[in-house]
Order: structure tokens, then sequence, then C-alpha cells
């Protein structure tokens, strides 16, 4: 897992093939979805500004941090679910051609709803991440997790407005 230092960390890139998907800046973190879901890299980070510092944990401390603060390690899987859904959306939508954009978003909620009724079920979402994303394997449980956060009304269904939220604070 790495750090991008809080002071002069500069600005990184997140690629996925040939586009950017995001940017870190100073205090933001990368590496913790590969270690949290035991899974290869999804993205290619690299320095955008001059000069980027970055401070590297090691997966054993990184670990032993988990265990000792469940508080943190939840918000950490929490952040890391959230993460790979914005990739899986992104990425569907560039392989579509609909850029990264409002309309776009929209486009992606409504491919998504196969039964047409303007709402997510936890089928719907779970097929987002296995369609959009590459196939994206994520356990069950996790699944279930981030479904339930982005449930915010615990109604069992993700409406529109719940779908833009996860995206509200990248675009």
């Amino acid at each position: 897992m790495y750090v991008v230092d809080e002071g002069i960390g500069g600005r990184l890139e997140v690629w996925h093939g040939k586009e950017i998907l995001h940017y870190l800046n100073e205090g933001d973190s990368f590496g913790e979805s590969s270690l949290l879901f035991q899974r290869p890299r999804s993205s290619t980070v690299v320095c955008a500004s001059k000069d980027c510092y970055i401070h590297e944990m090691k997966s054993s401390d990184f670990f032993d941090m988990l265990e000792s603060d469940p508080d943190t390690a939840r918000a950490l899987r929490d952040m890391c679910r959230n993460r790979m859904f914005q990739h899986a959306t992104k990425s569907y939508l560039i392989k579509q051609n609909h850029g990264l954009s409002e309309d776009a978003l929209v486009k992606a909620f409504r491919d998504a709803d196969k039964d047409k009724s303007g709402s997510l079920s936890l089928q719907e979402v779970q097929n987002i991440f296995q369609q959009m994303g590459n196939d994206l394997e994520i356990p069950e449980e996790d699944m279930f997790e981030f479904f339930k956060s982005l449930d915010v009304d615990e109604d069992g269904q993700i409406t529109l407005e719940d779908f833009q939220r996860a995206f509200k604070a990248i675009w």
C-alpha cells in the first residue's frame, strides 16, 4: 500500500489501460484493494507533477493495522469497494465511448437496470462489477456490504440518486 506524502506528495494519475481514471493528491492512498481482496492491481499510478513523494507500507504492517483496528479495517474495505465500483463503471463508459460525464453516468445506470424498474437490485449491482468491470470477482459478503452502503434508505434497491452519490466526490 502507498500513501502520497501530505506535505510534498505532488499529483499522481491513475491509469487503466490508455485512459486516466482519476488523480491522487497529497494524503491519498492506493494499493489497498490488491491487499484487502488479494487480487492483482487494476490500475497504474504515475507521477503527473514535477516531483512525487509516496510512502510505502509493507503488507505485513498493513494487515497488523487492520487486525488492531476493526473500524479502520471496515472503513478501508468500504473505500476500496466504492473505488472498485467507480473503476468498473468508468471502464464501461470508456469502452462504450460514452465519456466521463453526468449524462454518461445516467446511461451506465440505465444499462445496468436490466429489468427497467428505475432501480438496481443486488444482482444488477453485482452485474456491474462482472460485466462493466472486466469480470471482477467480488466475494458475496463484500458485494452485500457494498450494496448496503449504496442503499441509503435501506429499501433493497439502488436508485439513480444512490448510484450518482457513489461518484459525487470524483465528478
